[in-house]
């Protein structure tokens, strides 16, 4: 990168932040339903209203991207709700970032620790999915930042969580979905009610689910933003992916971020600052519009009720 580029992108989020702090995320941004306030919403067992045989690849499915940054900087916040709060409005498709640190999985984003653990995440699912027997819970497991001061893998830690941990152990052999050996498919609804479908962004010899990015997925992630009014290019690409999931292999999971950082705060990025109007207006216009049949797996920053429950609205429309 030039310094110019350099200087032009410190700009832009010193932009952004100012615009952050000068409106706040409330009360102004409040009122747009497109983002955040997602206690708002409230489905916690849609899933539950669709029949055994649907394939998750074949579900609108709404999800949040780095779902575990609610108590973190403003460059790294993602989120504004905490994970039960998510889950109960109806998201179903979580981004769980894991260092492997210590021989046990703390929760980042990048380099920042955010204030949780594996095990947090894995009482909050498996609660969830206790009260609510019908739902399943898409996990995208990844390998963030240095691993350090460990004694095992990162595979023989994520073992000792299932097989080992007091404190998880249990739960993970009751609402764990394991795939047949070498299966790298998309299960049916049937085939995971009550479970959580890890998607497999690690390294390993076995498969614990689908593989990210693998032969049944399709992933959209162009998360770096040279500036905030790089927003229209984001989008661009978001739509595009749109319309691939719309018209593309029904055996295939596909995965849209609407998230992006870089440039600007993933904040503005989701809200709209500056005279831009963000990524989650955008995609709520779009979708609400009825513009594709299926949206797929819609991961997105600060999430709205509204956008969430137009995500899940395409299962029954």
């Amino acid at each position: 990168m030039t310094p110019v580029s350099r200087r032009t992108r410190a700009l832009s989020v010193l932009a952004a932040l100012a615009a952050v702090l000068a409106v706040g995320l409330s009360p102004a941004l409040a009122d747009t339903r497109h983002s955040g306030d997602l206690h708002l919403a409230s489905d916690p067992d849609w899933m539950s209203r669709l029949p055994d045989g649907t394939s998750l690849a074949a579900l609108s499915v709404p999800g949040t991207h780095d779902t575990m940054a609610y108590d973190a900087s403003p460059v790294s916040q993602t989120q504004q709700s905490p994970l039960p709060e998510q889950l109960d409005a109806g998201v179903r498709a979580l981004d769980i970032r894991t260092r492997h640190h210590r021989d046990v999985f703390p929760i980042h984003h990048g380099s920042e620790f955010l204030n949780a653990n594996f095990t947090d995440v894995v009482v909050a699912a498996t609660d969830f999915l206790r009260a609510h027997p019908g739902e399943t819970v898409l996990m995208r497991l990844k390998q963030e930042h240095t691993a350090e001061e460990n004694t095992r893998s990162y595979e023989e830690t994520l073992d000792w969580y299932i097989e080992e941990n007091p404190e998880t152990s249990a739960r993970l052999r009751q609402h764990l979905w394991r795939p047949s050996a070498g299966d790298g498919g998309i299960p049916t609804l049937g085939e995971v009610r009550g479970r959580i479908v890890v998607l497999q962004d690690f390294g390993s010899g076995d498969a614990y689910g689908p593989r990210w990015n693998g032969a049944r997925m399709d992933v959209q992630d162009d998360y770096d933003l040279p500036t905030l009014f790089h927003v229209p290019q984001k989008w661009d690409a978001a739509r595009a992916h749109f319309e691939r999931t719309d018209t593309g292999d029904s055996g295939v999971l596909y995965v849209n971020h609407l998230s992006a950082s870089g440039g600007a705060l993933p904040s503005s990025i989701a809200y709209g600052a500056l005279g831009v109007e963000g990524m989650n207006s955008r995609a709520l216009d779009y979708l609400a519009a009825g513009n594709v049949q299926r949206t797929g797996v819609v991961m997105a920053d600060f999430p709205g009720p509204d956008l969430v429950e137009t995500v899940i609205a395409h299962n029954f429309g």
